[in-house]
């Protein structure tokens, strides 16, 4: 039984690592929108890095009309406390990351809650394969540039 609950607990904790993901594009714009654009480069790098994961993972899993209503509530709701929890000038930048960590962790478990069982297992599938696919780009030599 305990060993049950490990693996829905495990299985959880990946689906809601990938759907973290599907928050960074909406961040980043927001968070471009107040800062200078000097201040930090990785983080908009992010969204482009990270441009049809969610897309990849969702592949098919068949989504219900429900089910597709109920993701896009959770990520407008998310969307907007993200919005806010940036504009907001009185916390501090680790105060921000923090609360944005706990926003979208909420939301990956609300998510999470909206699929099957069968849905979930083909996720962590999807998840798998494009994590293998990353890791393989990574391993490749990067390709010469021609001069001229």
């Amino acid at each position: 039984m305990n060993m049950n609950k490990n693996g829905i607990t495990k299985q959880i904790a990946v689906t809601a690592g990938f759907l973290a993901l599907t928050f960074a594009p909406g961040m980043s714009r927001a968070q471009g929108s107040s800062q200078p654009p000097a201040q930090d480069q990785s983080q908009a790098a992010a969204p482009a890095q990270h441009e049809g994961t969610m897309h990849g993972a969702i592949e098919g899993l068949n989504l219900t009309d429900d089910q597709k209503a109920g993701m896009k509530r959770i990520h407008e709701s998310t969307k907007a406390q993200l919005d806010a929890v940036n504009k907001d000038e009185s916390l501090t930048a680790d105060q921000k990351e923090a609360k944005i960590h706990q926003l979208r962790h909420g939301a990956r478990l609300q998510m999470v809650k909206l699929l099957t069982p069968e849905q979930r297992q083909q996720m962590r599938a999807n998840v798998r394969a494009q994590r293998a696919s990353g890791r393989e780009k990574q391993q490749q030599p990067p390709q010469a540039q021609p001069q001229g």
